[in-house]
């Protein structure tokens, strides 16, 4: 009766019918998303619940195994299969707040399951592929060494970095010339970044930094970022290989980095090549060499800081009065008692220390 009811109404107002029909769907859609939304509701809470109560269990023993008070196997006895991941991702937090002997047992603790990990350096998340290197180079010590290497070619920029950053901070100059041979994918890093994550792994790692800056098959932005790293663990050693990249390059960026890598590392018989690039194009390359000089330099460099002071560019003018100031060059106090158009700023130099 009900049925013949409804054709007839929907065959006398079949607008009205329609519009009834629609609300009526729209309010049970919205029942059945709120009703799947509580019962998703509800299972994350009995599944965080579930994990909550586990890892406690987890701590308390953990606890008891870095005290030495029971062995591994009791900790281990506890880890249900299918729990694994999650054993190590709650062994990371303690691996990040510990040191020494108790540090080196949580990896022992881990060892039995980081092989699990393996096939999340396959899994189609970008997210997924870097946690799993941050777990590998954390708990996993050199073990999984080949592994992280193999992911600076990951298709993601990011993984690579996670890749890269990971190696370098195992303090090994082992991972050095691989870092390097790939840091051209890192094209959108600051390069004092990479120079910082590379000098981070410590004066071991020199001899590869070194081999870098000297070969010209390498990249000049990789170049670039050994010899910036190279000035922050003044490395006196590279003086030389610093001075033979100046008699062979013509990159801008190059030999900004190398003439600054020579100011904190360089010696007076390098001035020779530092001088060749006096007459450069490039403002900043000739404001470099004038810091260069001003720290390395000889008597005989005294008058070309003079003669740059009259630069066209004002930077040139500015570390060429930086430079006479630094080596104490009278003529920085001629100049400010002159009538020289940049007399007010060698008179700036002289009474505020330098720039």
């Amino acid at each position: 009766m009900i049925w013949h009811r409804l054709w007839t109404f929907y065959l006398e107002q079949p607008g009205y019918a329609l519009v009834l029909l629609g609300n009526l769907v729209f309010v049970v859609g919205a029942l059945a998303l709120a009703i799947a939304a509580l019962l998703l509701r509800i299972r994350n809470d009995r599944t965080a619940r579930h994990w909550r109560a586990l890892e406690e269990r987890w701590e308390s023993r953990t606890v008891e195994v870095l005290t030495e008070v029971s062995p591994p196997e009791r900790l281990w006895s506890l880890i249900a299969r299918g729990d694994e991941l999650r054993f190590l991702n709650f062994l990371l937090r303690f691996a990040r707040r510990l040191t020494g002997t108790e540090r080196r047992r949580v990896d022992e603790l881990a060892a039995p399951y980081l092989d699990r990990v393996l096939p999340q350096l396959a899994a189609r998340s970008p997210e997924r592929r870097a946690r799993a290197i941050q777990t590998l180079t954390t708990l996993g010590a050199r073990k999984y060494a080949f592994q992280v290497v193999r992911s600076l070619d990951d298709p993601s920029p990011l993984v690579a970095m996670v890749a890269a950053r990971s190696l370098a901070r195992r303090e090994s100059p082992d991972f050095a010339a691989p870092i390097l041979r790939h840091l051209h994918r890192f094209g959108d890093w600051r390069p004092s970044f990479l120079a910082s994550m590379l000098a981070s792994i410590g004066p071991a790692v020199a001899p590869a930094l070194r081999q870098a800056l000297a070969d010209p098959t390498f990249d000049p932005k990789t170049r670039c970022v050994a010899a910036d790293a190279l000035r922050e663990l003044n490395d006196y050693a590279s003086a030389d290989v610093a001075g033979a990249v100046l008699d062979e390059t013509t990159d801008r960026d190059l030999l900004v980095a190398t003439l600054s890598l020579l100011a904190h590392v360089g010696r007076n018989d390098q001035v020779v090549a530092i001088r060749r690039h006096l007459a450069s194009p490039e403002s900043i390359v000739r404001s470099r060499v004038m810091s260069v000089l001003g720290r390395i330099g000889t008597p005989e460099d005294a008058g070309t800081l003079v003669e740059a002071f009259d630069d066209p560019s004002p930077w040139v003018a500015l570390r060429a009065a930086e430079a006479m100031y630094e080596s104490r060059n009278p003529a920085l106090t001629r100049l400010a008692d002159s009538d020289h158009p940049r007399a007010a700023l060698a008179r700036q130099m002289l009474t505020g220390g330098g720039a």
